[in-house]
């Protein structure tokens, strides 16, 4: 049995303008057709017919950078990443359901302790746990004293480095990442501008990733880490936060993505107090808001191919208008959040678009989002892999938000 989403107009993720009136057809978890209203095939007596005049249809979107297993937490990173695996476990099944709900179809989760989204994914697949397609690094791989080293494999030098990628492909990684800079969630040791791995120390994880056939990526805000990681060969760059023009330009020469996660720190500024977040992050957050904002501007402006994530606190349609703010239209937007998210992960070829023969992962808004980028904020459906998701069924599911 089809089913046959009729009187739309679609946002495909593959052309620049929309199409309407438009239908898209899709057949258990695979789009049959999508196009022009009049072409579309005539549904047979047993197919579902869904009139959404008046809605729009878009691709599911991908949210390139997740951390199921702490998002939408409250506290400090020091004491989330210190609940017991066990509870973490089912904050990520609480946040596969608020990502469904937010038209989310494919999660590309960057880390989590003790590899909770390993877990998670293989529920997920197993039809044990309603949830978004997941694509998990386990977890992340660190210095001693590296950023976030609390939730991740640590290892110094390159073979201790080749042994914890060749650990964490053993244990079903879909991606490798590093940790090649500090960060902004521990005072002391940590530091944002400090470079935190050598070249041969990346080069090591890479190459195990890539000989596996898994892609990889690095925690990465100055410049010094971002250039070893791409020497090192690195398929893409979380975060950027310190970014100067010359290394963005690099970037763009040398064709490697980022996913910049800029409403975290948006979020941390604005309602970091609420989340409970330490004052001094709040503080230090919201002193440097404007500098993020500029140098997310130097990665567009050099033409930098850009993904689109949410790290820990925000929802996809705040990243979206971030990025929007930042200097992209709002197509460009839509198409890093799908077509592009899904080049990041190497599943092109059968997401990120609606087209025949992908899977059948869509979203249905109710207004449009080339107008105002917000329509995201409340969906009107979801499909993945051609199963229909109303969202009051997954809000009444899903618990609180934050907790």
């Amino acid at each position: 049995m089809a089913t046959h989403l009729v009187g739309v107009t679609l946002i495909d993720g593959v052309q620049d303008r929309p199409l309407r009136p438009a239908t898209v057809v899709f057949e258990e978890d695979r789009i049959t057709y999508a196009g022009r209203a009049q072409d579309a095939p005539k549904p047979a007596p047993d197919d579902r017919v869904l009139d959404l005049s008046g809605a729009y249809v878009l691709p599911g979107l991908i949210n390139a950078h997740e951390h199921l297993d702490t998002r939408h937490g409250t506290r400090s990173f020091q004491e989330r990443a210190a609940e017991p695996t066990e509870y973490l476990a089912l904050r990520a099944a609480r946040n596969c359901l608020s990502a469904l709900l937010e038209g989310v179809t494919t999660v590309r989760d960057c880390g989590g302790k003790g590899g909770t989204a390993l877990w998670v994914r293989r529920a997920v697949e197993a039809g044990l746990l309603k949830g978004p397609r997941v694509f998990a690094c386990g977890q992340p791989i660190a210095m001693t004293g590296g950023h976030g080293d609390e939730i991740c494999l640590v290892a110094d030098g390159a073979d201790a480095v080749r042994h914890a990628a060749r650990k964490l492909i053993r244990a079903g990684a879909s991606f490798i990442k590093c940790m090649a800079s500090g960060g902004y969630v521990t005072r002391g040791y940590d530091d944002p501008h400090s470079p935190q791995y050598t070249v041969e120390e990346l080069r090591a994880a890479f190459e195990e990733a890539h000989w596996a056939g898994r892609r990889t990526t690095v925690h990465a805000h100055p410049p010094v880490a971002i250039r070893r990681a791409v020497e090192a060969g690195v398929d893409c760059i979380e975060h950027a936060g310190l970014v100067d023009r010359p290394t963005a330009e690099f970037l763009a020469e040398r064709g490697v993505p980022v996913v910049p996660t800029l409403a975290e720190s948006w979020v941390i500024a604005e309602r970091g107090e609420a989340l409970g977040r330490p004052r001094w992050l709040v503080e230090e957050t919201r002193a440097h808001l404007d500098e993020r904002m500029e140098r997310f501007g130097y990665l567009v402006q050099a033409g930098v191919q850009l993904g689109c994530g949410t790290d820990v606190a925000p929802f996809m349609w705040e990243e979206m208008l971030l990025m929007h703010q930042g200097g992209l239209s709002p197509m460009q937007v839509i198409q890093a959040a799908t077509r592009v998210n899904a080049e990041i992960l190497g599943v092109g070829d059968r997401t990120g678009t609606v087209e025949p023969g992908k899977w059948a992962d869509l979203v249905v808004l109710s207004d449009d989002p080339l107008d105002d980028l917000r329509a995201f904020e409340q969906v009107s459906l979801v499909v993945k892999g051609g199963e229909v998701y109303e969202p009051a069924a997954l809000r009444a599911a899903m618990g609180r938000i934050p907790l």
